[in-house]
């Protein structure tokens, strides 16, 4: 569980999240929209602990680790998308080849494991940005904006693995300007946020 209570951050007297009060548990699907600038981004950042509140609290159940999608993903654009997973993972040493192939496989991206980043889709690179977040088996995904320019078929996909990391207890926190309907069938809880702040949230199932 990661509990928000009465969280506000400031930035250059730009107040980015104001009184935030929130519970997030494990083996929930949580759904956060707005418009651009209302604090989405902000919101996953103070979760993973890449900023710290002015005010406030953040509290953590255990130490957990996180799968991250912040902004747009950045590669090594001349390497392949296998060399640059192989990269990543050789930070923290945790996975082996085979279970990186593994995630290239379910996300639809072993034929092209080979070739230049370069040479990718913009949706193939968001597929391999959910690749490194998901391959070591993280307690929690913070995804921002992780559907951008994917069709239709692979979100399906994408949707379909997401819901095996549900199945599987992960906690995940998806930012998006709006409810995508495709997402209907995984999201446990919906939260509007507008201004810095949450405008709302309500059970979706």
């Amino acid at each position: 569980m990661i509990k928000l209570e009465n969280v506000s951050k400031t930035i250059k007297d730009n107040e980015v999240l104001t009184n935030i009060t929130h519970s997030f548990d494990a083996g929930r699907v949580y759904l956060v929209t707005g418009h651009n600038g209302c604090g989405k981004t902000m919101l996953l950042r103070m979760l993973c602990e890449l900023i710290r509140p002015t005010t406030g609290t953040v509290t953590y159940s255990k130490n957990l680790e996180f799968g991250v999608i912040i902004e747009t993903p950045q590669f090594m654009e001349n390497e392949t998308g296998w060399e640059n997973l192989i990269f990543l993972a050789s930070i923290k040493k945790k996975i082996k080849n085979d279970t990186i192939l593994n995630t290239l496989r379910m996300l639809e991206l072993e034929k092209v494991k080979d070739k230049k980043v370069k040479t990718y889709s913009l949706g193939m690179k968001q597929r391999l940005a959910i690749a490194q977040a998901i391959m070591e088996d993280p307690d929690v995904l913070l995804l921002d904006e992780p559907f951008n320019a994917i069709d239709e078929q692979n979100l399906i996909t994408v949707i379909e693995k997401l819901h095996e990391q549900k199945r599987a207890g992960k906690m995940i926190v998806i930012a998006t300007h709006q409810f995508p309907p495709s997402l209907e069938s995984i999201v446990d809880e919906h939260i509007e946020m507008d201004n810095g702040r949450i405008k709302n949230f309500q059970t979706v199932s």
